[in-house]
């Protein structure tokens, strides 16, 4: 079970890194905080559920540690 969340960590933060890249290369900035309360799907809302997801998936690692 180790392993899996290590490995969830990994593809999580590997998931954030390629999204901020692609938004960086697409829109010229890595975060605008005014497309988080857009009405729309954005590159923002979704690197805020993986931050989420992977502030999440650490703390409960630690947590069984």
């Amino acid at each position: 079970m180790k392993k899996l969340r290590l490995r969830a960590i990994v593809f999580l933060s590997m998931m954030i890194t390629w999204l901020l890249l692609d938004e960086y290369v697409k829109e010229g900035y890595f975060f605008k905080i005014e497309d988080v309360v857009n009405g729309s799907i954005t590159h923002e809302k979704i690197i805020v559920g993986l931050l989420i997801t992977l502030i999440l998936t650490i703390l409960k690692s630690l947590r069984r540690s």
